[in-house]
């Protein structure tokens, strides 16, 4: 009877140990998921600036569609509680930013200006829930005549 309750004791004291362990790698985990969406969305970008040019009106605009995974909440992975996409009016590039359920925060620099929706706008692109989220990057002119690159779902 001591053996049982002895390996009981031991089983609930292993895995009181291991749960932050658990949790570290989950965080760490979801960050790699998000980390590898940010650098498809900031190589599809770049690829169109350099690559691509504006086309005249009517016909179609060059555009890359990237998928961006913001993970569930599992036991190997943490949720995404926020994850934007900020772009500077001064600048030629975006500010990424993502916040995990634990509070964790990374940031991000994109090598290119990524505004949604308007061209002509600078709306912060957010996306929210867990799953895969289709981006459509459309390379624009703004009313000067500069090419920007526009986010919208698809």
């Amino acid at each position: 009877m001591i053996r049982y309750v002895l390996a009981v004791v031991l089983t609930i004291a292993l895995l009181a140990i291991s749960i932050p362990a658990i949790d570290a790698a989950a965080t760490m985990n979801s960050e790699r998921q998000v980390d590898a969406s940010l650098a498809a969305i900031d190589d599809e970008a770049t690829s169109l600036i350099e690559n691509e040019e504006v086309t005249p009106d009517g016909h179609p605009d060059p555009r890359r569609v990237v998928e961006v995974t913001l993970p569930r909440d599992t036991l190997t992975n943490a949720e995404v509680d926020r994850f934007e996409l900020v772009p500077y009016e001064s600048g030629g590039y975006t500010h990424a930013r993502y916040v995990l359920e634990d509070g964790t925060t990374r940031e991000a620099v994109l090598d290119e200006r990524i505004v949604w929706n308007d061209p002509e706008g600078n709306e912060t692109t957010e996306l929210g829930g867990a799953g895969d989220h289709r981006l459509a990057l459309v390379l624009v002119a703004d009313e000067d005549g500069t090419s920007v690159i526009v986010a919208r779902r698809v």
